[in-house]
């Protein structure tokens, strides 16, 4: 009498046939991912506020050895003024020209804010005036962003990410707070709402920051 010839398993029985290890695996390589790409923003930010930090230390010390500096700022803001409205008039529109750009999915936001605002902050601490580190630190850590999302051919959700990473590292490394720099970053972009899926490139943008 012959034997019954088994038939072959099927293939959607096999373990793993259903593609759980593949989405695992797809998961794991995202996440490499957007680790690699929160560490590259965290060094850019890092960077830039190391710079910003040193030379607004050294524009406070000069000031403060020569006090009749600050009888020049009117003269210094209209420097500042010209060299805005004849080389900057793309960026004039600062934080809100961030927040737009992150809405709207706008234009890609100029490199040149980066070095605009640091030197245009060092200049108005130099002669006298007020000029807060937070603008500086989300326009910077923006652009940086922004320059390198295009670069990348990033759009979409993942641009978003990507500039929340930027401002997160930028927050995080002017002011010395990883943590506050992350949930700044995350809020940022969703005005007062926490956008989590950006929290993996935004954490880890702010702490490598700070640590730059």
């Amino acid at each position: 009498m012959q034997e019954p010839v088994a038939s072959p398993p099927d293939p959607s029985e096999l373990p793993g046939a259903s593609g759980a290890p593949l989405e695992g695996s797809r998961r794991s390589a995202l996440l490499a991912r957007w680790v690699l790409l929160g560490a590259v923003i965290g060094v850019l930010c890092g960077a830039a506020s190391a710079l910003f930090l040193w030379l607004l230390d050294e524009a406070t010390n000069f000031r403060n050895g020569q006090e009749l500096i600050v009888y020049t700022l009117p003269i210094a803001g209209l420097v500042i003024g010209w060299v805005y409205e004849r080389f900057g008039r793309s960026i004039q529109g600062g934080n809100n020209l961030v927040i737009d750009t992150i809405h709207d999915d706008g234009p890609e936001i100029p490199l040149r804010m980066a070095p605009m605002v640091l030197i245009g902050t060092v200049l108005t601490h130099l002669f006298g005036g007020s000029a807060g580190r937070e603008g500086t630190a989300v326009q910077m850590g923006a652009s940086l962003a922004d320059w390198t999302a295009h670069r990348l051919r990033l759009s979409g959700l993942a641009r978003r990410q990507l500039l929340a990473a930027g401002v997160a590292g930028g927050f995080g490394s002017v002011f010395g707070t990883p943590i506050a720099g992350a949930v700044f970053g995350l809020e940022f972009i969703t005005l007062g709402r926490i956008e989590y899926r950006a929290l993996v490139p935004a954490l880890v943008a702010s702490v490598v920051g700070d640590m730059t």
